[in-house]
């Protein structure tokens, strides 16, 4: 995501180097989240239902610019994460289950994995926010 990479993305994807860049570290974290919670009858922020990434991804084409300038630094996506987090919570590190997949369609979900996520910076620490699929 640093605007060094525009150097090596530009030749390859042109005017789209914002969408490779966003596929570059969704996939990335994917395969990280992957191979901590395990693929299957689990999602992540990372594997969310298809039609939910297709609106992240309709979303993140359509920020543009402005998403490129909150995410300019590390210190400015930290802060980014930290506004989107709705209260401070206990770092964790490993998975952590947030609920059953209908919590999914629910708002605060993206709240509760931005506070784990930032407490998890925060403490140095990774962690890995996932929901199961309900039987």
């Amino acid at each position: 995501m640093s605007p060094t990479s525009t150097a090596f993305l530009s030749p390859v994807f042109g005017p789209k180097v914002l969408q490779a860049r966003y596929q570059g570290v969704v996939e990335s974290s994917r395969r990280l989240h992957d191979e901590h919670i395990g693929v299957g009858r689990v999602f992540h922020p990372f594997r969310l239902p298809e039609v939910m990434e297709q609106r992240l991804f309709d979303a993140v084409q359509s920020a543009g610019r402005e998403l490129t300038d909150a995410i300019s630094s590390p210190e400015a996506a930290k802060a980014k994460l930290e506004g989107l987090g709705s209260a401070a919570v206990e770092a964790k590190c490993g998975p952590a289950l947030l609920g059953t997949a209908d919590l999914l369609d629910k708002q605060g979900w993206v709240a509760e994995a931005a506070s784990l996520y930032a407490a998890a910076f925060g403490a140095g620490v990774q962690c890995f926010p996932y929901f199961t699929i309900g039987r």
